[in-house]
């Protein structure tokens, strides 16, 4: 039987052809709709103005969003080039709502030796540009002038990257200059306690804010019983002294609209402990304001549990105490604490706003025990 090879070879080339037209059409009409969006959104015509001066492309991983008014840059496949025209388009950004900058990759630690442009281009492929001194500081300083000239933004997360100390310094600086945070995430930055009890400095007097994420970040029963502690005190003379003023006026102050802290995030914080949560709980049975606090895999035990009920029954506008992933903590003693935890939520439609965080960075499911 004879095969023509010249027609299956020629069938082949056919279809790869098409394969790769295909390919080049979905770019074009990618690129396409990135420019469109890019045309529509302020800090997309100033990154796209930029990658031209620094001859390179705009990629994917920097998204901006019209509809939301958002940046999110996902930095793992970023190169050094890449990082510097986002960041430097970043720094003039006045008018976005919500910046997020994300890494997925754990590195063990920061390259020190890279802390210029060229010395971070020409580090090894092994060492991950966002890892590099110089990209850290870069997004400290970018982030710092939004911080000092915006009016807008309201939502700033920082996830996952390893500042050193004077890029922390230099973020401090600027959440203790901005006005109009009310969301902070530094989750799995590993700041240590003590860049957070700095930070806790400045979040003491700072009422815009209204939630804290310190998941993952190296945080010891010192930055709960010394820092985030004082944040929580403060702030509660603060709102009792602006209800004391509203009763001079003969008027009924709402704990509700009040400024201040809401929800404290302190996740994966292994070595927190019982130790550290006791004072915090203790402070908790006279506050009505923070209405979540999230405690999960932070080395809790079933003493640092029934500190938690005893808050509990105590203060029942506290909507979220989430103590789960504590794997010492037994199950009889987390289910009072659920049931407890219903009983506050029950028949509040004002509560349904305070969901659960979710089970592990892992797990896609979100609860709201509401």
């Amino acid at each position: 039987m004879l095969v023509n090879h010249s027609s299956k070879s020629n069938a082949s080339g056919m279809l790869s052809s098409l394969s790769e037209k295909r390919r080049t059409s979905l770019s074009t009409i990618r690129s396409r709709e990135s420019f469109g969006c890019s045309l529509k959104h302020q800090f997309g015509l100033v990154y796209t103005a930029i990658c031209g001066k620094y001859k390179t492309c705009p990629v994917p991983w920097v998204k901006f969003s019209v509809k939301t008014n958002s940046i999110e840059i996902l930095g793992d496949r970023m190169k050094v080039d890449n990082w510097r025209a986002a960041l430097e388009a970043l720094s003039t950004d006045t008018s976005t709502h919500h910046v997020r900058i994300k890494n997925k990759r754990y590195t063990e630690a920061l390259a020190t030796n890279y802390a210029t442009f060229d010395n971070a281009v020409e580090a090894p492929k092994n060492v991950v540009a966002v890892s590099t001194l110089y990209v850290v500081r870069e997004i400290a300083n970018s982030v710092y002038e939004v911080m000092i000239n915006t009016t807008a933004l309201v939502c700033l997360e920082l996830e996952n990257v390893l500042f050193d100390e004077q890029a922390l310094g230099t973020l401090i600086s600027g959440i203790n200059t901005n006005q109009t945070i009310q969301h902070l995430s530094l989750a799995y930055s590993r700041i240590g306690d003590g860049a957070c009890l700095l930070l806790c400095r400045v979040l003491r007097d700072k009422p815009n804010i209204r939630s804290v994420d310190l998941s993952g970040c190296s945080l010891s029963h010192a930055s709960a019983k010394s820092g985030l502690l004082d944040v929580i005190k403060k702030q509660q003379v603060k709102r009792h002294e602006e209800c004391w003023a509203h009763s001079l006026r003969y008027r009924t102050a709402n704990p509700d609209i009040m400024h201040g802290l809401r929800r404290l995030t302190l996740n994966d914080n292994t070595s927190i402990g019982d130790a550290g949560v006791a004072d915090l709980f203790e402070s908790l049975k006279d506050d009505f304001y923070v209405k979540a606090v999230d405690l999960q895999n932070c080395g809790l035990t079933d003493r640092g549990a029934q500190l938690a009920l005893s808050t509990l029954m105590i203060n029942d506008s506290l909507v979220v105490l989430d103590v789960r992933k504590n794997d010492i903590i037994s199950s009889a003693m987390l289910e009072a604490i659920m049931t407890r935890l219903y009983e506050n939520n029950i028949n509040k439609n004002e509560t349904k706003q305070w969901k659960w965080t979710k089970l592990g960075r892992e797990n896609e499911l979100e609860s709201s025990y509401t």
